[in-house]
């Protein structure tokens, strides 16, 4: 009887601090972020493209269009683009290199940023650094998804574009929650999206019914459709980034049932790798 009685007080216990946090949460208000970098027709087109002749060619088919990059870190500190599914590539060649010349130091590590920029475009010869982006197309907007974790990746992001009147038109994306937070101590005036930590925290908050209350500092909400292998966000996560007058952008886009859900949630921005086939999904002007 007394082991009842006291599961039925921690379980009211229990319902009570949930009730009291979800209330607390939901008291909270939000000021409206606005940014120049939401200027222009909605929703935005975001085109992820890793080279110049891509971008050329986004820029072509919509001249509006958000590029998104992959920037990574060289040795030397040198920020360039190159999507980490190419990797691999650079590696494995090194590797080939040293066990045909053991005597020879020449696997430096088994990350790119422990090879120079020099080696690196040698290798990759369409890869450009990050400064050549904003210098070639000096009125696009940038979405720099920053890869690499490494020391003082947040001061050599900065600096390589400073100069190139950045501030209106970069958004920072990264898995990595710390990379984006030491870039924003730095640089408050960019637009920040969601990290990997993010999602995670708003699927585990939203599990235990109190996603309100749910610490989250970025400036939109970006996702994909889905992480490990299971949805990364849900009604209730878009419901409330909508209470907390965050814009939605998300992607990328592979399919006319993922476009469809996109649309049905009102996103803000479409993410893709296909620009062709996701003009050709989005309804006409009228």
């Amino acid at each position: 009887m007394r082991i009842i009685l006291a599961t039925v007080i921690t379980l009211v216990m229990t319902g009570f601090l949930i009730l009291t946090t979800r209330i607390w949460g939901l008291g909270q208000t939000f000021p409206d972020f606005q940014s120049p970098l939401f200027a222009g027709e909605t929703p935005i087109v975001i085109v992820k493209a890793n080279t110049l002749a891509k971008i050329d060619e986004a820029l072509k088919l919509k001249s509006d269009a958000v590029i998104w990059v992959d920037v990574r870190i060289s040795k030397g500190n040198i920020p360039y683009i190159l999507a980490p599914s190419r990797d691999a590539e650079f590696l494995n060649l090194k590797t080939e290199q040293q066990k045909a010349n053991p005597t020879v130091p020449i696997m430096q590590g088994g990350k790119l940023s422990d090879y120079s920029w020099e080696q690196i475009n040698e290798f990759y010869k369409d890869t450009p650094a990050l400064k050549e982006l904003y210098e070639k197309f000096p009125t696009t907007r940038f979405v720099l998804n920053v890869v690499d974790n490494v020391p003082d990746v947040h001061t050599t992001v900065v600096e390589a574009i400073k100069d190139f009147k950045p501030d209106n038109r970069t958004l920072i994306q990264s898995d990595a929650l710390v990379v984006m937070s030491a870039i924003k101590d730095l640089k408050p005036v960019f637009v920040y999206g969601t990290s990997v930590p993010d999602l995670m925290r708003l699927l585990s908050f939203d599990s235990l019914f109190i996603l309100p209350a749910t610490q989250y500092k970025g400036d939109v909400f970006i996702a994909p459709f889905t992480i490990l292998k299971r949805p990364a966000f849900n009604d209730d996560i878009i419901t409330e980034m909508r209470r907390r007058h965050k814009r939605i952008y998300l992607g990328p886009i592979e399919s006319q049932s993922q476009f469809d859900i996109a649309a049905k949630v009102k996103a803000d921005g479409y993410i893709t790798e296909n620009l062709p086939q996701l003009l050709q999904m989005m309804p006409a002007k009228k």
